[in-house]
């Protein structure tokens, strides 16, 4: 190859690596736009200072959840500290697509496939060994609430993945919201260890009371 042709491979070398470069940056860019969008709290806004994830469902630890749509969730400060007095203390909230209403029993199924979905997934990235098949759910009406109101009372044995592996008793509760124009139906968790008489479910108890259908929030 002569020296003029060597000079033209060399700048359609160039021209090809800048359209590569481009191309790979707004690849980059539109990916980093769309996690943020899919980052941004749209249900569960508060407490802000409170660690936020959120994802859709079914989520990836438990791929065969009959359930679509989305839930977000807050984590208290020690919520991975098992020394801490808010341990495994969080809210999050589920978003049913095409639902106008869940019972008791879908309750119990939806905690029991979603906690040894997740139990299993975590402790096996984190090489702990736990028995999912010890996972328990309980669930009753709860007592004394008025009744256009639909919250349950959840017992579930679980394993404190996040941490050592060890067994939990959580605490929770779970209130039931339904947009029928949307087709939609809303799952409000709160969950600790703590008796709820403590400390760790002030917090809990205010998000739970402060909770908003998203059609709701837009007449405000």
């Amino acid at each position: 190859m002569n020296v003029f042709g060597e000079i033209k491979h060399q700048l359609l070398y160039i021209h090809f690596m800048k359209h590569l470069f481009a191309s790979l940056f707004f690849v980059f860019s539109l990916s980093i736009a769309v996690h943020a969008q899919s980052s941004e709290a749209q249900l569960l806004k508060e407490p802000a200072s409170w660690t936020f994830e959120r994802f859709n469902l079914p989520p990836v630890f438990a791929p065969d959840f009959p359930y679509i749509g989305a839930e977000e969730l807050r984590f208290s400060p020690g919520m991975f500290n098992k020394d801490s007095t808010d341990y495994f203390t969080y809210a999050f909230v589920a978003q049913l697509n095409n639902r106008s209403s869940i019972s008791k029993d879908d309750i119990s199924n939806y905690l029991l496939s979603y906690f040894k979905g997740l139990c299993s997934s975590t402790a096996r990235d984190r090489k702990l060994v736990v028995d999912t098949s010890k996972i328990t759910v309980a669930v009753d009406r709860k007592p004394g609430v008025s009744s256009k109101e639909i919250i349950y009372n959840a017992l579930l044995h679980v394993f404190g993945v996040f941490a050592d592996g060890a067994a939990v008793q959580l605490n929770m509760e779970v209130k039931v919201l339904t947009d029928k124009t949307a087709n939609q139906v809303y799952l409000i968790f709160i969950t600790s260890p703590q008796a709820k008489s403590g400390d760790a479910w002030k917090p809990l108890y205010s998000i739970q009371q402060n909770f908003r259908l998203p059609a709701e929030k837009k007449k405000l």
